[in-house]
């Protein structure tokens, strides 16, 4: 019976495999992507700066940082001495107030009195900064220069509840010692970007570097603006002359170029993420003929404490017996061969038929690659 079975399991692996080489003998190539020049190139040099500032959280309901923060009693000083107020180390034990990071990004072409979104991440010791406000704070960039403020009520996405009497019992819901506030950050100087250098030319960057995708990026342009308008300097850089017509106009000259339709080379590249069992695969992936075999290895160890009374004629007490199990358990899986496969769809359709789970995926995609089996770049985040 457990033959026939078998048998039966065969047949069936056999049947799928040779659908799937005959598909593969008759489906066309894997067509190149085409798409916009705006979703697969940026202008070189207009990207977000970073900024940073250090500010105070308030509004804290006995949440914020203790008294052994010496920075964060400090600068409740130094506010409240700009206020007018003497004070000393003693008269600001409060935790009732956060010592924070304060950080956003600023937006290429921004413009003073924009609004930015920030980030507030507690500094000190500080358990929740939930129903807290954010006190002015200045936000300066690389150069040490301000170019935002920023103020408001933080908002965290979450809570934290402690119960202090017996027990010490907590329940905490995502990270409430860092949060958000929408549009909290004022632009305070507008920022300059030049899109293009003195001799009228600017480079492109690929977001995805590729040779392909680079030459035929330059050939798009070419073709509509004319000859020598760009290059392609390497896989991820393509210089661009701007045409004589748009040299006091190159907003124009971007609008047009960005809608443009490019054909972007596919990368074979496989990511793996062990934490979360995730497997993503793109491009054009093949797998070269190959026979797998895995299987699962388990070991279980289970301990029961089983009460042993003592003798009717001992006044001591019943002893506590401790019983160790140990279980090894081993998934059979037989040997399978797979043919080559050409495309990404026919590679999963082949890994299917073993019934593996994405985490045991995983484990078969890096022996595959350390095999060389399986053609495309292996990545593990």
């Amino acid at each position: 019976m457990m033959m026939q079975r078998f048998d039966v399991m065969v047949m069936r692996v056999v049947a799928v495999l040779c659908a799937v080489i005959a598909f593969a003998a008759i489906a066309p190539a894997a067509q190149a992507q085409t798409v916009r020049v705006k979703d697969v190139a940026k202008v070189q040099g207009v990207a977000n700066n970073q900024l940073v500032g250090y500010g105070l959280v308030t509004g804290l309901a006995g949440t914020g940082d203790s008294t052994s923060v010496v920075f964060t009693s400090k600068t409740i000083q130094n506010l409240l001495t700009e206020f007018g107020l003497s004070t000393s180390s003693q008269d600001v034990r409060t935790r009732n107030v956060a010592a924070v990071v304060v950080t956003a990004s600023l937006p290429p072409f921004a413009h003073s009195g924009d609004n930015v979104d920030v980030t507030v991440s507690s500094l000190g010791d500080a358990t929740s900064l939930q129903g807290g406000t954010l006190v002015l704070t200045q936000l300066r960039g690389a150069d040490n220069q301000v170019y935002a403020t920023s103020q408001g009520a933080v908002s965290i996405g979450g809570f934290s509840v402690q119960n202090l009497g017996a027990g010490a019992n907590s329940v905490t819901q995502n990270h409430p010692a860092a949060g958000r506030i929408p549009g909290g950050g004022l632009i305070a100087r507008t920022v300059t970007t030049p899109l293009q250098q003195n001799d009228g030319s600017f480079n492109y960057v690929l977001l995805q570097p590729d040779f392909n995708t680079a030459a035929n990026l330059a050939r798009a342009l070419n073709r509509r603006f004319g000859g020598g308008t760009a290059h392609a300097v390497d896989e991820g850089t393509v210089a661009v002359q701007l045409p004589p017509p748009y040299r006091s106009d190159e907003v124009e000259f971007l609008a047009q170029a960005g809608d443009l339709d490019v054909s972007a080379g596919q990368v074979a590249k496989v990511v793996l993420n062990e934490r979360t069992g995730t497997v993503v695969m793109g491009g054009d992936i093949t797998l070269a003929p190959v026979a797998i075999a895995h299987g699962n290895l388990s070991i279980t160890i289970t301990t029961t404490n089983t009460a042993v009374p003592s003798g009717p004629f001992s006044n001591a007490p019943g002893q506590t017996q401790t019983n160790t199990k140990i279980t090894v358990n081993e998934e059979k899986r037989r040997l399978v061969y797979f043919n080559g496969e050409p495309t990404l769809a026919r590679v999963v359709r082949a890994l299917n038929t073993l019934g593996v789970s994405p985490r045991d995926l995983i484990a078969i995609l890096q022996a595959l690659h350390a095999s060389g089996a399986l053609q495309a770049d292996l990545e593990i985040i």
